[in-house]
């Protein structure tokens, strides 16, 4: 199962809240997985949206909670692509009226007659709020895979709709952007932070503790990356350093023998030839007396200074 149908199983087990929390998940679900059609004789009608059997089990325990039922859902199913089924819930025309007028959504047009509009009213409790995004998410929104990216979500038919989300999101402090994708509005929250504060508000428990520990294994392996690269850099800049060292002690032992170099030099120089991969520290103590690693990095440059003195006598140069 992905991530977005663990996220919406958990959220539509929630139990269900205050009277005024179920009218905003409600109003969400509205907004986002709602089908409004017009009868021949001018009567509205309402219809929830999904493919998800727990969505679908939540809408109607929603409906069930909004108030006396006028008729019985109708149940429909259709059969998609790849073998996905959507779930359409249909309300009669007379449920579909009320729960359109409570929860502001219908207007009366110039010519008498009433009309489906988002509403205008804003929320002002935070349980509605919390409400309201987690109807908003389980009606149309989509989490991607957080080992993949932190990324959320929603498609709306119209701009109206998405922007009702917007406002309530800025409203709970999180910031999600505005775009458009094949004529539907489209809302998208990013960034780790913002991801698991929208499934704390939403009431995922779960999968906010899933989100927390693939970000704790991220981070985790990208120190440990950057450890080894930090450590691959640190190897080949010694080992380059080595190769210079080597390169400068023979070129001192062809041009005039280390046998003619200062004793503490010689010592350090053999040693260095006998012991490529060594480090300056290890060499160091090697040494008689020993040597700190800023005591021998100080020896080092003397050797190569001496080398390419030589170098310069004889017309080269020493890499």
């Amino acid at each position: 199962m992905s991530f977005t149908g663990k996220v919406k199983g958990e959220l539509a087990a929630l139990p269900l809240a205050a009277h005024c929390c179920v009218t905003a998940e409600l109003g969400a679900f509205i907004l986002g997985a709602s089908v409004i059609t017009l009868s021949q004789n001018r009567q509205l009608s309402l219809g929830f949206r999904t493919e998800n059997a727990a969505v679908l089990r939540r809408a109607l325990l929603l409906f069930n909670q909004s108030g006396k039922a006028a008729a019985r859902p109708r149940l429909l199913l259709r059969e998609r692509m790849a073998g996905r089924r959507q779930y359409i819930l249909q309300l009669s025309s007379q449920d579909s009226h009320r729960l359109l007028r409570d929860q502001g959504m219908l207007r009366m047009g110039e010519d008498g007659e009433e009309r489906f509009s988002a509403p205008q009213r804003v929320m002002r409790r935070n349980c509605c709020r919390r409400s309201y995004l987690r109807g908003a998410f389980l009606a149309c929104g989509y989490i991607a895979d957080p080992r993949k990216r932190y990324h959320a979500e929603w498609v709306y038919q119209d701009r109206a709709r998405a922007l009702r989300l917007k406002r309530v999101l800025g409203q709970t402090g999180l910031y999600a952007s505005l775009a458009a994708r094949r004529g539907n509005a489209l809302l998208v929250l990013g960034g780790g932070d913002q991801v698991s504060e929208l499934l704390k508000i939403m009431g995922a428990s779960l999968a906010v503790l899933s989100l927390e520990n693939t970000r704790a294994e991220k981070n985790l392996k990208e120190s440990v990356n950057r450890a080894m690269n930090c450590d691959h850099a640190n190897m080949n800049r010694q080992l380059s350093a080595s190769a210079r060292q080597i390169a400068a002690i023979e070129t001192l032992s062809l041009g005039q023998g280390l046998a003619t170099l200062p004793p503490r030099l010689e010592a350090l120089a053999r040693l260095r030839l006998s012991q490529p991969d060594a480090t300056l520290f290890d060499l160091g103590q090697q040494l008689d007396p020993p040597l700190t690693k800023s005591g021998v990095q100080h020896q080092m440059r003397d050797l190569l200074a001496r080398a390419r003195a030589l170098c310069e006598q004889q017309g080269r140069t020493i890499e």
